[in-house]
């Protein structure tokens, strides 16, 4: 068997270092108000990312880094390079940034999108050895392995930023985190409001003073987190709605386009082939 072949690609966490995975498209896509949940670095391999939040506009190349912020919600443009986009990405866990925010007490923290352009290929180098820190447990012993990430979080800092670990989350924002650490599950606002100790009816006033209510919630968490798990993993797309709440592919495949503006399938595209553009606006 062909050894590419047989690589099966995965979200793949590493309890205290990370997690992480790599984002692979063969279609140009543009994706509205993508929300960020946690504190996350980004590593274009190949293709041009660009991300738009605030009238604020950032273009990443090959080698270029972004890092969001928590929280976070921009434009995503992925386009590709002779028919293929690839990048990187980690999630560092809150113990890390807490771990090296001290050092650091003087710099800005990250609220939206901060490039990480220039930095040359030492910088490649270190996310290469936090990507296998994470992937690898059994060769890259713990020590080693928070050492490695803590290291890119130095690389931020020398940007003039770092994430911080102290951040205040509004009832929208402990809404997502509820509904993304299972997003599998058949939740309620019911649910929601027990888990946050409040009545239903004092969740709904709350989210409601945010512009937001429990169902568009649900579905904004869902279907960014499928949109990832469609462009980071090789699972069937009816696969992806089980893992995001939907027994029906039919049915997350309608939700999603119409949240998206293009199908799951657009994302995967043929192999060896370049599928037309899809965008929404």
């Amino acid at each position: 068997m062909n050894s590419e072949t047989s690589i099966k690609r995965t979200v793949i966490s590493r309890e205290g270092v990370g997690a992480t995975a790599s984002i692979l498209t063969r279609n140009d896509l543009f994706i509205g108000k993508f929300v960020t949940d946690y504190p996350t670095l980004i590593l274009v391999k190949r293709g041009k990312k660009t991300l738009l939040m605030d009238e604020r506009r950032v273009v990443l190349l090959p080698g270029d880094a972004v890092a969001i912020g928590a929280g976070a919600a921009c434009d995503v443009e992925n386009e590709t390079d002779d028919g293929q986009f690839e990048a990187d990405w980690i999630v560092c866990p809150r113990a890390l940034i807490h771990k090296v925010e001290p050092d650091f007490p003087k710099l800005k923290g990250v609220q939206g999108i901060v490039s990480m352009q220039g930095l040359g290929g030492e910088f490649t180098l270190t996310f290469e050895r936090g990507l296998q820190a994470i992937r690898e447990p059994k060769t890259v012993p713990d020590l080693i392995a928070v050492h490695r990430v803590c290291e890119l979080l130095h690389w931020l800092a020398s940007s003039g930023y770092v994430f911080r670990s102290d951040e205040r989350a509004n009832i929208q924002r402990k809404v997502r985190l509820l509904i993304g650490a299972e997003p599998d599950r058949k939740w309620s606002s019911q649910d929601i409001a027990e888990s946050l100790a409040m009545s239903e009816a004092t969740l709904r006033r709350k989210l409601a003073k945010e512009g937001q209510t429990f169902g568009e919630i649900l579905v904004d968490v869902r279907m960014p987190l499928a949109l990832s798990l469609l462009q980071s993993t090789d699972a069937a797309i009816g696969c992806v709605a089980y893992l995001v709440g939907y027994e029906s592919a039919s049915r997350f495949s309608v939700r999603f386009k119409q949240r998206f503006g293009f199908s799951p399938t657009a994302i995967r595209g043929a192999a060896g082939q370049r599928p037309d553009r899809e965008v929404i606006k």
